[in-house]
C-alpha cells in the first residue's frame, strides 16, 4: 500500500470511529491530570549528560539542550534533543503520554546513533515527581534487544535528572548514565 492510499485508510478509519463515538454520546476526551503532570517538562533544557563508553572505563560526559512542548491537544510531551554524545553530534526525539487504558505511562525515542525505535511504558509517584519507565529497544552494534529503566526525577521547579539502569548478565540492575536538566531562563 503506497503513502496515499495509507493516509486515505487512515483518516476513513480515523472519522469513522470519531463519528462512531459521537453518534453515542460519547464525548471527545480531554487531558486529564496524568498529562498536566507532564507540563512540568515544557520549556527548553540546558543539558549536562554522563554515560557509560566501555564496562570498566570512566563515565564519558557531554552537553546538549532539549526543547519540550505539550502537542495535540495537550495529550504528548514531544521533545528535541540536540548536543554530542561520547565525541560525536547526536540529536534525538522522544514522545511521552498517558495511556488510560493501560493505566501507565507510555513513550518512544529515536535518535541519530541508533536505528531502532525504544518504546517505554511506566508509572508515576503518587505526587508525580518520579516516573519510572521500562523501555525496550535493540542495541546497533550487538544486535540484541535491550531493556532498561529510565528514572526521572523532578529536583526543584528548574532542575530534573533521568538515569539509566542496565541489567548485568547476572541481571543485578547497574547505573549506565544520567542526564542532568537545567531549565533555561
Amino acid at each position: 500500500m503506497n503513502a496515499s492510499a495509507w493516509a486515505v485508510l487512515s483518516a476513513t478509519i480515523l472519522s469513522g470511529s470519531l463519528l462512531a463515538g459521537a453518534e453515542q454520546g460519547h464525548e471527545m476526551p480531554k487531558p486529564g491530570k496524568h498529562h498536566e503532570a507532564l507540563k512540568y517538562f515544557e520549556g527548553t533544557w540546558d543539558v549536562t549528560a554522563t554515560f557509560l563508553a566501555e564496562p570498566g572505563k570512566p563515565m564519558a560526559e557531554s552537553k546538549g539542550s532539549e526543547k519540550a512542548e505539550m502537542i495535540l491537544g495537550g495529550f504528548w510531551l514531544a521533545t528535541e534533543y540536540k548536543g554530542e554524545m561520547m565525541g560525536t553530534p547526536f540529536a534525538g526525539r522522544g514522545t511521552m503520554g498517558y495511556d488510560p487504558h493501560k493505566k501507565k505511562y507510555v513513550g518512544t525515542w529515536i535518535d541519530s546513533l541508533a536505528s531502532g525505535l525504544y518504546v517505554s511504558e511506566g508509572t508515576a509517584d503518587e505526587n508525580g515527581k518520579v516516573f519510572t519507565m521500562i523501555a525496550q529497544g535493540y542495541c546497533d552494534s550487538a544486535g540484541k534487544s535491550i531493556t532498561m529503566k529510565q528514572v526521572y526525577e523532578i529536583k526543584d521547579p528548574d532542575t530534573w535528572t533521568l538515569s539509566f539502569l542496565t541489567p548485568n548478565p547476572d541481571g543485578k540492575e547497574v547505573p549506565t548514565g544520567t542526564i542532568e536538566y537545567k531549565r533555561r531562563k
